[in-house]
């Protein structure tokens, strides 16, 4: 399978991240093109593109939607998955409205008529004395609402960025594929349920 990871990094968790499934895809087989946003890679001709950015004033960095926008008719004909990296995974609600937690992805979820069919959230790092003065500043208050302290702390595991992987390419196989304009009709009767039961008969 050909694959593009398209990605934008502000302080290199996303970039490492990034890194390590490039790695277990090629270990997998699949052809793997890593490409930034700024290089305004085109989407066309890969069977699976994957999209990546650090969360940034509660959504996707500006740099991936941006790209997304350019690109869009040509990212509705291809499957896409997504993982974005923040350093706040918990949601919640807050004068009734959703914030934090996948919330975070839905600015990249309505961006398109076909949505990416499997995205999740990964744990990024934070250190406060290599953060620009804007952003410690709006850290600080980010953290001031929540009822903390901003301070150097990582929640990036390895083990996160190998199960988005798992993940991505089971649910390739079993829906994903049919996730782009044209072909989305042939997943709608997909019965997760049942492919859970047909893996426990599998498994014994």
């Amino acid at each position: 399978m050909r694959i593009l990871i398209v990605y934008t990094t502000r302080y290199g968790t996303t970039e490492k991240a990034v890194g390590l499934v490039k790695k277990l895809l090629g270990e997998r087989g699949h052809e793997v093109e890593v490409r930034r946003v700024k290089e305004n890679p085109s989407p066309s001709g890969y069977d699976l593109v994957i999209l990546s950015a650090p969360v940034y004033r509660d959504g996707p960095h500006w740099d991936l939607m941006e790209w997304v926008e350019r690109h869009r008719e040509e990212l509705e004909e291809v499957p896409k998955a997504f993982f974005l990296v923040a350093v706040y995974l918990a949601g919640s609600v807050f004068m009734g409205k959703l914030h934090g937690g996948i919330a975070y992805a839905q600015p990249l979820v309505e961006a398109f008529e076909v949505p990416p069919f499997y995205g999740t959230l990964i744990g990024g790092e934070i250190d406060p004395d290599k953060l620009s003065d804007e952003d410690r500043k709006k850290m600080v208050r980010f953290y001031a609402v929540l009822g903390e302290k901003l301070e150097k702390k990582s929640l990036f595991s390895e083990k996160d960025v190998e199960a988005f992987v798992r993940r991505a390419l089971l649910y390739y196989d079993w829906f994903g594929r049919h996730f782009k304009r044209g072909e989305v009709e042939k997943a709608k009767n997909f019965d997760f349920m049942e492919k859970v039961r047909e893996l426990e008969r599998l498994m014994g």
